[in-house]
């Protein structure tokens, strides 16, 4: 076996996507490259095409990851059990950087907060040693605000020799890429080679393909709102009488819409608050809580199956810990596969364990709030995404959707939403609140796609919801008493209260300025500039703007007003040329060749010696990537039993 083939089995757990392909060979040719990849789609496998390919050209490869503080942990899990590399993390704890040796191969995940503590924080003797990194990976995606330059032009003080980021989705901060410049030109080695952030511009080309650009923007092949399904719920009027609802200060307890102890006191509080319930009182909860009753309907299905995963969305702690206790309640005999991220944070040992012993844990339901990386389907492939809340950021709603890692047998996710018929809380949250904030969905001049505009129904929401604003805004524009109609509008749409909606004339001028927004993003402000709007004609031209937005991919222009270009577009010449070079790419071409030698180990005559041969001739940085890779095929494809411990057990003592 050839130790240049075997290596790259580290590649076989990833997606291999033309896209993806093109990031290593940008950092080949430029040095950097930035992804503007809508929400940051398929970032965790196109961060670890990077490192395997860095990996296999260093004898002691040095690669730093910076990431946000919430979703360090999940970086870690993708790593570990995407590519079989065990990253050390580095926050703010005096110990941190204890095992770091400039001498040594060195693979760190930075939390991006250690930077900002500047001057005396932990990672400076990393800074101080004067390390050249051979990858730095910055993950900027999830950003809500953009990129703080300043973290890395002042505070980062090291150089690489390559540099990929993923850039945030904030329209307004992808006006310009002078923000991504200045970083690139700080970190940058080479500095003729960060020079060339200048030469380019981000603007609606770039959707389109081309090798002669850093950029690089991954749109989705094809629509995928068949995979989009509404579950619809209903509470009998009687169980949520108007006086048991719960106010604060007229802005709703409850803001996405998933826990109806939380927004109204009923009864049966008292069981809600228990810290555990008994299965009788699970069943109490759920023949009073109609979505959780729906809820159990899908999961069972799930819970039932031997190859199905879900990952379950929250937005309050409140509601996840209900949801826990009702599943442990009901499901108390699988325990072990069902898994609340936000408990295992920090908990670098129990994520160890899950590495060692897959696939004794098969985790069927992950529940998460929104605080993550990508790519959950580390723990197997997710075949649900389910909204128990829904956010109320469009962006959040498509990081969702994207964050769903390798399909399963190449059938995209179904993504669930829950809509209620009352009008109280998943459908109010989804027609106001998240409608509400459409202009969020898109950016400036940077095609991508939004699951918006995917749900059944969205476009009489739309309508609706632009119609409603505009009776707030023109209610509050000519009367001066409206407490009522001020309460109702700041709960229904999620308005925090740094935004001092308190008087008429605050929330006429805050609701008329988000309906100038909405409405040119939609391209109907002139059917709502007069005191009377036709909804006829309103609800026409949205569900017009709705199916062209569906037909391809959209941003915004100079305008704010949202325009499409076709799915195709993406598809251009150059892509295809680029992907028909693909076979002979050595992601491909050696993986391919290291599953053929891999099938001969286990039925030759020569047993398993040429793989531990070319094992011992590769870098002692990849030998347990390669290890952890090789016993994935062998169980996944060949269908040959034990854990991974056992296999490296059984390696170790000369079996295999």
């Amino acid at each position: 076996m050839n130790a240049n083939d075997i290596k790259w089995i580290t590649s076989g757990n990833l997606e291999h996507n033309p896209f993806y392909f093109s990031i290593p060979e940008k950092l080949d040719k430029f040095g950097f490259c930035i992804d503007m990849s809508g929400y940051g789609e398929g970032k965790t496998d196109k961060a670890q095409m990077c490192i395997i390919d860095t990996a296999n050209k260093k004898e002691k490869p040095n690669i730093l990851i910076v990431c946000p503080d919430g979703s360090k942990e999940s970086w870690y899990l993708c790593l570990l059990k995407g590519v079989g590399l065990d990253f050390k993390f580095i926050n703010s704890a005096h110990e941190a950087v204890t095992f770091f040796s400039p001498e040594m191969s060195n693979l760190m995940l930075l939390d991006e907060k250690v930077l900002a503590e500047g001057e005396g924080s932990a990672f400076d003797p990393v800074k101080k040693s004067g390390i050249l990194w051979d990858l730095v990976i910055i993950d900027a995606a999830g950003a809500a605000d953009g990129i703080d330059p300043a973290l890395y032009t002042e505070n980062f003080g090291m150089k690489s020799e390559r540099l990929l980021i993923f850039a945030p989705y904030p329209a307004e901060y992808t006006k310009s890429p002078d923000g991504i410049g200045t970083i690139v030109k700080a970190i940058l080695s080479d500095s003729s080679r960060a020079s060339a952030v200048d030469k380019f511009t981000i603007d609606e080309k770039a959707m389109e393909f081309t090798m002669e650009s850093p950029l690089v923007n991954y749109p989705k092949e094809e629509n995928e709102s068949s995979n989009v399904r509404i579950v619809r719920y209903s509470f009998p009027d009687a169980d949520i009488p108007a006086n048991l609802h719960l106010d604060d200060q007229g802005g709703g307890r409850y803001s996405h819409g998933g826990n109806v102890f939380e927004e109204y006191n009923l009864p049966e509080k008292n069981i809600y608050r228990k810290p555990v319930y008994t299965r009788s009182e699970a069943e109490t909860l759920k023949s009073k809580d109609k979505k959780l009753e729906k809820f159990l309907e899908v999961i069972d299905g799930i819970m039932s199956s031997e190859d199905k995963t879900a990952i379950v969305y929250f937005k309050s702690e409140a509601t996840v810990n209900y949801i826990e206790k009702i599943l442990s309640a009901i499901y108390y005999d699988q325990a072990s596969s069902i898994l609340y991220l936000e408990k295992t944070r920090f908990d670098v040992g129990q994520l160890k364990e899950w590495y060692e012993t897959a696939p004794a844990h098969h985790i069927k339901v992950l529940l998460a709030g929104d605080r993550l990386s990508e790519n959950m389907g580390i723990f197997t492939p997710i075949t649900h995404i389910i909204n128990y809340e829904l956010p109320d950021s469009p962006v959040e709603l498509q990081q969702r959707y994207a964050r769903r890692g390798v399909s399963a047998n190449g059938v995209t996710p179904e993504f669930i939403i829950f809509l209620d018929d009352n009008g109280l809380f998943d459908s109010r949250v989804l027609g106001k609140a998240l409608a509400g904030n459409l202009y969020k969905a898109f950016r400036m001049n940077v095609p991508s796609e939004n699951v918006l505009f995917s749900i059944e129904g969205i476009e009489q929401m739309l309508s609706d919801m632009v119609f409603d604003i505009k009776y707030v805004a023109d209610y509050t524009g000519a009367v001066g008493a409206s407490f009522d109609v001020i309460a109702k509008f700041r709960q229904d749409y999620n308005i925090p209260a740094s935004r001092n909606l308190t008087t008429a004339p605050n929330t006429h001028e805050y609701s008329q300025r988000k309906l100038d927004v909405i409405a040119r993003a939609l391209d109907v402000t002139d059917l709502v500039k007069d005191k009377d709007v036709d909804k006829a004609a309103l609800t026409a031209k949205i569900a017009e703007k709705v199916k062209q937005i569906r037909s391809g991919f959209s941003y915004f222009d100079k305008d704010m007003a949202v325009r499409t270009i076709p799915h195709k577009t993406a598809q251009n010449k150059e892509f295809k040329q680029f992907s028909s070079f693909l076979d002979g790419n050595p992601f491909n071409l050696g993986l391919n060749k290291a599953h053929d030698e891999l099938k001969q180990a286990v039925s030759g005559k020569n047993g398993f010696a040429p793989v531990k041969d070319a094992i011992n001739e590769i870098p002692d940085a990849l030998k347990s990537a390669v290890l952890y890779n090789i016993w994935i095929y062998w169980h996944k494809e060949l269908k040959l039993g034990g854990s991974y411990a056992e296999f490296i057990k059984s390696y170790n003592e000369g079996v295999i």
